[in-house]
């Protein structure tokens, strides 16, 4: 169904919400700050309804409004134009193209909301698509700061809620992100990434976020695992001599990269398979004529795992295989490293929060639990420092990554999951209970930072 006939159908699942509000699944508290009478949940989920046909347009217009990432200049003026509209106040050209927008000044418990806000070349060559759905995630997020801002409910309690729109999710167009990291724009290859070394996500206390999935029957899923990665590149250097003639005078490093090769192949029995351990290493340079023994070879891997102390053990041992390999036939290696994502690490704590109020909206037979992926978000690198979800929601066809990617079912994308963000976020504002908090937050972030920053 197409997004204008959508908006006139009328079809709308918001009466039978309604009807299971009033039969007391949701319950709002009685007093805020002040002495006030606070929203009841379900009286604050009315803002989202009532204001549904705006929010669809919004999501049709960040759809077609898609850029690379560092380089979301027109949407970060959007965000930026509807923030000005609405009043809220907001930090605009972090890391370069990001926004961030806080509802509420209290000193209380701080809730960040992460939308990823860049998209991808098309397939065809011809421009750009929101082929990864960071435009639905973008249209959520303020569709919920809207309604945070507009019911000040937010101002009620002792909380904070900040929204993070984050450039350069995707890790692609390395030539461009590293030359904005050689004129000194950007420290790293990630929207993310740079925002915490800003200090960013200082003083937040948990991080929520949502991103589309290719599921049919299922509404939602929760608790999903994404894999890590670290970038290699292992440099041979060895001596050139005549193939023919005497090759016993050079030092083959085409020799020494394959052996390193099959070194790694055997690296992953050593591993679990829940451990998610993947390793899939090509040659990109390895010699130029026949009749020279290759005196340079260089071999770059992804080294890509499901928790952290797997990544960080495999990239050991990788490196162990490309020294050992190049030592064994009398090779210079030079190893370099460069930061992919870390792996994420849901908090159940907030999950449970989230999951509640998914089922104001679907069955719990119509809700995936757990789902393992081998895919890699910087939401990942999040989950290190922060308790930190990021829950699944379906309502779109097409391939990932690929042009045919489209939204298909604009209620649950655009309407239904925003109820589900907004819900959790009131819970954690008004039941004191639900709050989960960070752990050694400086400790994390100092390592974190650290490893980030190692090349060698």
């Amino acid at each position: 169904m197409s997004l204008s006939l959508y908006l006139f159908s009328g079809q709308s699942r918001f009466r039978q919400a309604v009807s299971i509000a009033r039969s007391g699944r949701w319950v709002g508290f009685e007093l805020g700050i002040g002495g006030k009478t606070l929203l009841t949940k379900e009286e604050l989920l009315l803002y989202i309804e009532n204001e549904k046909q705006a929010i669809l347009q919004r999501g049709e217009a960040f759809f077609q409004c898609a850029e690379l990432g560092f380089c979301e200049l027109q949407t970060a003026e959007k965000i930026t134009n509807l923030l000005d509209e609405w009043g809220v106040s907001y930090q605009k050209e972090v890391a370069l193209t990001g926004v961030i927008a806080t509802i509420g000044k209290g000193v209380g418990y701080h809730i960040g909301f992460a939308a990823d806000i860049d998209a991808l070349p098309r397939k065809d060559g011809n421009g750009t698509i929101h082929s990864c759905g960071h435009s639905i995630q973008t249209t959520m997020a303020l569709s919920v700061l809207k309604a945070l801002s507009d019911s000040g409910i937010v101002e009620q309690t002792d909380g904070r809620v900040s929204f993070f729109f984050t450039p350069a999710e995707e890790y692609i167009d390395f030539a461009y992100r590293d030359g904005l990291i050689e004129e000194g724009k950007l420290e790293f290859r990630s929207g993310k990434q740079n925002m915490i070394a800003l200090g960013c996500f200082d003083g937040v206390d948990c991080v929520l976020s949502a991103h589309a999935n290719g599921e049919e029957e299922a509404k939602f899923d929760i608790g999903s695992t994404l894999a890590g990665f670290m970038a290699k590149k292992a440099v041979f250097i060895g001596r050139a001599a005549h193939s023919g003639a005497a090759p016993h005078l050079g030092r083959n490093t085409l020799h020494g990269a394959v052996l390193a090769m099959n070194a790694i192949s055997f690296l992953k029995d050593q591993f679990a398979a829940e451990c998610g351990l993947r390793l899939n290493p090509v040659l990109t340079e390895g010699g130029g004529s026949v009749n020279v023994i290759p005196d340079r070879t260089v071999l770059e891997t992804y080294v890509r795992a499901n928790d952290n102390e797997t990544l960080f053990q495999a990239c050991q041992r990788v490196d162990a295989c490309f020294e050992h390999c190049a030592k064994a036939l009398e090779l210079q290696c030079f190893i370099s490293n460069t930061a992919g994502y870390l792996p994420l690490k849901q908090s159940k704590e907030l999950n449970k929060t989230v999951r509640q109020n998914m089922l104001l909206f679907c069955k719990s037979e119509e809700i995936i639990e757990n789902p393992v992926s081998g895919a890699s978000g910087d939401v990942g690198d999040l989950s290190f420092l922060l308790p930190t979800i990021q829950f699944g929601f379906s309502g779109v066809k097409g391939r990932f990554h690929d042009d045919s990617f489209m939204v298909s079912d604009y209620e649950n994308c655009y309407i239904t999951s925003a109820k589900v963000v907004l819900g959790a976020i009131y819970d954690l504002l008004t039941e004191k209970s639900r709050r989960v908090y960070p752990q050694k937050f400086q400790q994390s972030k100092k390592e974190y930072l650290g490893r980030l920053r190692t090349k060698e």
